[in-house]
């Protein structure tokens, strides 16, 4: 660390833990408003983590009900016909987090699963995977951002420690050693004018 020497640095030094101060500061409403998000984003977290856990039970009902009924080799002509789906991720960027806020599940139409042979639980296990798959989606989704938003908290917390912790004391303690330099300098000076004005005996 460069200090300018004399009453310079003292300024120098008392700006700069002004300005830790106010970074410190703006950090830590920062901190709080993460801690909401975070907060919000767990929740959407929980409540994901629910739908996914019935609606892939409710598939693996389905697929087993459809496995009984028309078997493998009739489910695999289905899956083989069945147009791939797609997936579209918008994201927002958020007190500095930029994160997944919508994953929208674009499925082709569902074909008549009866013209290949299919049962009603073919149609059944294939509407259940559909929405299985959405489901899937959207715990993605949320898992994607609250851990976006739990890093970036994360990191907020660790560089307000820092500033607290080590920079300014660092600064603090220079201030303190400059301050007792520039004491001790006023006193010399003033002895040396006592000395000079034969106020004081050498």
């Amino acid at each position: 660390m460069q200090i300018p020497p004399g009453r310079a640095g003292r300024l120098w030094l008392q700006r700069r833990l002004e300005a830790a101060e106010r970074s410190a500061d703006v950090l830590d409403q920062k901190r709080q408003a993460l801690v909401e998000l975070e907060r919000s984003l767990a929740k959407e977290l929980r409540s994901a983590e629910a739908a996914w856990e019935a609606a892939s039970r409710d598939a693996g009902v389905w697929l087993s009900r459809a496995l009984t009924l028309s078997g493998p080799a009739r489910l695999d002509l289905v899956a083989h016909y069945t147009p791939a789906a797609h997936v579209d991720v918008r994201r927002q960027n958020r007190l500095g987090v930029r994160y997944p806020a919508m994953a929208e599940v674009q499925l082709p139409p569902q074909e008549d699963t009866t013209a290949l042979g299919g049962s009603s639980a073919v149609h059944g296990a294939v509407e259940a995977h559909r929405q299985a798959l959405s489901a899937g989606a959207e715990l993605a989704r949320a898992r994607t951002a609250h851990a976006a938003v739990e890093a970036e908290l994360a990191s907020v917390v660790r560089r307000r420690r820092a500033i607290e912790r080590r920079w300014v004391p660092r600064h603090e303690r220079a201030l303190d050693q400059l301050e007792l330099s520039l004491d001790e300098g006023e006193r010399e000076d003033l002895l040396r004018l006592l000395w000079f004005t034969g106020e004081a005996q050498p």
